[in-house]
């Protein structure tokens, strides 16, 4: 017997309960918001409010830099062409602006070309090949490793679920998604036409009626009762089995007319499910945990992983890598210009080094006071 109807069936309404499961463990049945879901969102540590300002110096100390560098280059050629009194009065104007500007744009450029050198250039050369890619084989298996490891191994999923009541929430609304379909009228119209139409084709199947007929035949010529009615059966049996065949053929015709009867405890017993699925749920939390880890484990993740960041080509794995922290990279950059810049200072107003140190040893007190203590076990 083919079973397209009930295969339809199945898949429709499976498909009906995992949409309406989806819809009630997210209500709105939008995508999350991902920045919307970050902890601490708006309470920006000190650190990176003072990052985000100084990252607003990014491209004056870029300019700056090349305009150093293009007034360094014309005062050395231009210098053999210019009277001595104006390039005497020429250098004492630049000299100091070069001696504090200078050591800022030292410090922001070597910081930029070091984390250049890391990502490029992306292809290998007999000069430089980005650090990233020159050890991209590694660094992809190192990566896969540890994510796995550390961050979606069976256990830890397992022990996820536990400690969020993940599989206990899930089971509550499992149970309510599931009486909702029950009782949909739709659902029961169907399931009535689908046991109408099984019982149909089974009571109309010639390899049913065969297999019937042979057990009955079976059980006929086997019987042998031991009291003296059953005997006087037995002896006169060639007389009632064929009436007796009969009948049983008669009432597996009848088997589709008997849906109303089949139906009503088909109906009890399915609502009956959510309540069973509820009451059992501690039995279920572990055999589903386990199971769900079980399936983590026979998923070779790492393997997973390692196959997609190798699919990846430069341009992509550098992304993956400085899409989050791309602010923080600006930093450095503008960070070495501004100690740079500080520096230059303290060599041109000496005056102004023990400023420095004094604010130095404050920021150090400071620190000292408000670091969090690591928390020692007892």
């Amino acid at each position: 017997m083919a079973f397209s109807a009930e295969k339809s069936f199945v898949y429709k309404w499976l498909g009906k309960l995992k949409s309406d499961l989806r819809r009630r463990l997210r209500p709105d049945g939008a995508v999350p918001n991902r920045k919307e879901e970050r902890p601490g969102e708006g309470k920006r540590a000190l650190s990176i409010r003072i990052a985000l300002v100084l990252n607003l110096l990014n491209y004056p100390l870029f300019w700056s830099g090349i305009v150093l560098c293009c007034w360094l280059v014309f005062e050395y050629l231009s210098a053999p062409f210019l009277p001595s009194e104006l390039r005497v009065k020429v250098q004492t104007y630049s000299q100091p602006l070069v001696a504090v500007f200078g050591p800022a744009a030292v410090g922001y450029w070597t910081n930029w070309l070091a984390i250049k050198m890391i990502f490029h250039p992306q292809r290998k050369n007999a000069v430089w090949w980005g650090l990233i890619h020159a050890r991209r084989d590694d660094l992809i298996i190192n990566l896969a490793a540890g994510i796995q490891s550390e961050m979606i191994a069976p256990e830890i999923i397992r022990d996820y679920l536990y400690e969020h009541g993940v599989l206990n929430n899930l089971t509550t609304i499992l149970a309510g998604t599931m009486d909702g379909v029950i009782r949909e009228p739709e659902f029961q119209q169907e399931l009535r036409e689908v046991v109408v139409d099984l019982l149909t084709r089974f009571s109309t199947d010639p390899r049913t009626k065969a297999q019937l007929d042979q057990y009955l035949d079976h059980i006929i010529e086997e019987w042998s009762p031991e009291s003296v009615g059953g005997k006087v059966l037995a002896w006169t049996k060639e007389l009632w089995a064929k009436a007796l065949r009969k009948q049983i053929m008669g009432l597996l015709a009848q088997l589709p007319a008997s849906t109303d009867y089949f139906m009503p405890r088909i109906m009890a017993y399915l609502e009956t499910l959510p309540d069973k699925l509820v009451a059992g749920e501690k039995a279920v939390e572990p055999l589903v945990a386990d199971l769900i880890a079980d399936g983590v484990r026979s998923i070779d993740l790492e393997k997973v992983i390692r196959e997609q960041l190798a699919k990846m080509d430069p341009s992509a794995l550098e992304h993956l890598l400085t899409s989050n922290i791309s602010a923080e990279l600006v930093f450095i950059q503008t960070s070495g210009g501004l100690f740079g810049f500080l520096v230059g200072l303290a060599i041109l107003y000496p005056s102004l080094r023990p400023v420095f140190l004094l604010v130095g040893f404050v920021l150090w007190l400071v620190y000292r006071r408000t670091v969090e203590k690591k928390e020692t076990s007892v």
